[in-house]
């Protein structure tokens, strides 16, 4: 039901925001860190206390953002790919509904990028073949009434009303699930 290629892109894609939030705190890290200028061995050990101090906050603040950067773009990625899932179910639905409820058959139309696409197009040759068998026996049924009309007792006029009987139960044997 739910295309391959959907499935991998959508692992593609969270596997890419991870990396990304590695990449910014990364960035983050890289940008942040003090680089003391030393030009002796003797100023060192104080690069490192000072280094030292600031690596916490620096690294607190980098998770932070990271978190709050990648929540959001896994909140919306998840969103738009839900929809490619909810949304056809929406339309499956607010169709079959229509059927039961108005006897209309209409066909399905899915977005681009929508998924269940081959369970829509079974869906819509499935409410076509049901439109075509109700019209079929709505037909024979009405031809049984014309004749029923023009019954008048002749020989003739029972064949023909046997006929239409006949029509109209090959229309109601035609109709199955």
């Amino acid at each position: 039901m739910i295309d391959k290629r959907f499935e991998q892109k959508f692992i593609i894609r969270f596997a890419g925001i991870i990396l990304a939030g590695l990449g910014i705190i990364f960035l983050i890290l890289f940008l942040a860190i003090p680089r003391p200028d030393i030009k002796d061995y003797t100023r060192i050990s104080q690069a490192f206390i000072e280094a030292d101090d600031t690596l916490s906050s620096i690294i607190g603040i980098a998770v932070a953002i990271d978190a709050i950067v990648i929540s959001a773009i896994v909140v919306l990625t998840a969103v738009l790919a839900s929809h490619k899932i909810a949304g056809p179910l929406y339309r499956f639905q607010k169709v079959l509904h229509e059927v039961m409820t108005e006897r209309k058959a209409k066909h399905i139309q899915l977005r681009k990028g929508d998924q269940a696409v081959d369970t829509a197009r079974s869906l819509s040759f499935m409410i076509e073949g049901l439109k075509g068998n109700f019209d079929a026996i709505k037909c024979a049924y009405e031809e049984f009434e014309e004749a029923k009309k023009g019954f008048d007792n002749t020989p003739e006029s029972l064949k023909n009303l046997k006929e239409k009987v006949e029509t109209l139960g090959k229309a109601i044997e035609k109709f199955s699930l």
